[in-house]
């Protein structure tokens, strides 16, 4: 009878001690200065100078094709979309792409849905506000840096 108190306290001890350490690792672990934490808010690491000319030469080459899409001039916001969500997957696709040229880029495709806004054919209330800021001249500038980036980048 001793003995087999004896082994049920062994298994109460066991069993309340692996408890124990499931709570006490779950908090470990859930901790702000935990190791979970730490590995969640490392940096990614660098991108390569090979990976920054390839995401480049990808984002480049896509804004060409994209802009090949548009028709000239473009007249109603189903002329512009497909050009400006191919140019956005672009942007998007290629985040270590050279800064410069994405900023070109990103500007360009502003103007891009800009425009797209202002041939809509709806007025502007409530939620739907027209963008001013599109205008010929603005949109050509965009569009002329980003060419002459594209066409003068060497990575």
């Amino acid at each position: 009878m001793r003995r087999a108190g004896l082994i049920a306290a062994v298994v109460v001890s066991v069993f309340g001690a692996g408890i124990a350490g499931v709570i006490v690792g779950a908090h470990i672990s859930s901790a702000p200065g935990g190791r979970a934490a730490e590995s969640s808010t490392a940096a990614p690491p660098s991108p390569s100078p090979e990976q920054i000319r390839t995401q480049t030469i990808d984002l480049c080459t896509r804004f060409a094709a994209g802009y090949a899409m548009l028709p000239s001039p473009p007249k109603t916001a189903a002329d512009i979309g497909p050009a400006a969500n191919y140019i956005a997957d672009a942007l998007r696709d290629n985040g270590f792409a050279d800064h410069a040229i994405r900023t070109a880029i990103g500007d360009s495709l502003r103007l891009y849905r800009d425009r797209a806004a202002m041939v809509s054919r709806e007025s502007a209330q409530g939620a739907i506000q027209l963008p001013n800021s599109w205008t010929p001249d603005a949109a050509n500038a965009a569009d002329d840096r980003v060419w002459s980036l594209c066409h003068q980048y060497q990575g």
